[in-house]
């Protein structure tokens, strides 16, 4: 149904703003309110009520148009200020404006143009460079400040291996660039990509919306079965709304109220472990997993080994692997 509506949309505009997609999602919802609003269990309405159909619509209308630069790209907006609103303001006066977004809220996802004073041998030759300094010097060397700057100046060169038209694996990527797999190179493309700190974000996240997920969890306490109560119980005992502990907190409530194996998300490793050392001496899964250093075996489904202390999850450590 969202592919048929967007492909009508599409007759009139190849590529419908927000507003006009949430008009459509709009009128649906309220002629077929049953079927397509956002509603609880007992029949109440979830905000606006045509929130989910908004997105998927608009969601259909990026990916179409994502091979299609041109239908893509918005044009940028003037948005007003306190400037712009008082009297004596006058037309030189300097506009905000957002910007460009190409694909799914990313800024720069299909760069044409090449670094000022770069060509395509160039760039090639700095490829090379930087395998050469992981091959010597393995993942460490991302702290190099040479290899920052290199990266940068290849952005143009990743995305065009990236988006190549035979798709290829990671592992295919991360042999030609295997300095975007370290954490510090990954976080930086991701800010050239989307102009987000997505370290920064990922914190912020886990603290606000950890917070948010706890109280729900608190505020029905006799909703839930006996593990569920437990938890919450040790997790207000030992005060982690006000510490840092707040996002394996949260983690933990829901596998818990998905009836989810531990096993599915974290992997127990030992304190002094590293990744070369857990690579060598474990199978590691092919899904993405947590390495946890530290005791894990107190954290558990069972309520009555359920703990927070200084040797367990909530204080532990967490360390991605080659796969999180």
């Amino acid at each position: 149904m969202v592919r048929i509506v967007v492909e009508a949309m599409q007759v009139h505009c190849r590529n419908p703003k927000r507003a006009s997609c949430e008009e459509v999602a709009k009128i649906i919802v309220n002629r077929y309110p049953q079927t397509f609003a956002d509603i609880t269990e007992k029949g109440e309405r979830l905000g606006c009520g045509h929130y989910s159909l908004l997105r998927s619509i608009k969601s259909r209308v990026e990916h179409v148009n994502r091979d299609n630069t041109t239908h893509r790209l918005r044009q940028t907006k003037r948005t007003r200020n306190a400037e712009d609103c008082s009297p004596n303001s006058n037309a030189t006066s300097p506009k905000k404006v957002r910007c460009l977004v190409d694909s799914y809220g990313c800024i720069n996802w299909q760069p044409v143009e090449l670094p000022e004073g770069e060509m395509p041998a160039s760039l090639e030759e700095k490829k090379h460079i930087l395998l050469t300094i992981f091959n010597s010097e393995g993942p460490g060397a991302v702290e190099r400040p040479g290899v920052d700057d290199f990266m940068c100046l290849t952005y143009i060169s990743q995305w065009q291996l990236i988006n190549s038209c035979r798709s290829l694996s990671v592992a295919e990527i991360q042999e030609q660039w295997p300095f975007l797999f370290t954490r510090k190179g990954l976080s930086n493309h991701f800010y050239k990509l989307t102009g987000i700190d997505i370290s920064e974000r990922l914190s912020q996240a886990l603290i606000t919306k950890g917070r948010r997920i706890i109280n729900y969890f608190s505020s029905q306490k006799l909703k839930w079965n006996l593990g569920i109560r437990t938890l919450i119980q040790q997790i207000e005992s030992e005060g982690v709304l006000t510490n840092n502990k707040v996002g394996t907190a949260a983690i933990l409530l829901m596998i818990k109220y998905f009836k989810e194996d531990e096993d599915s998300l974290f992997v127990l490793a030992d304190e002094t472990s590293t990744r070369m050392s857990l690579e060598a001496e474990s199978n590691l899964p092919i899904t993405p997993r947590l390495i946890m250093l530290g005791c894990w075996t107190c954290v558990s489904v069972n309520p009555a080994r359920t703990k927070f202390n200084d040797r367990h999850l909530l204080d532990g450590e967490c360390r991605g692997a080659c796969n999180c």
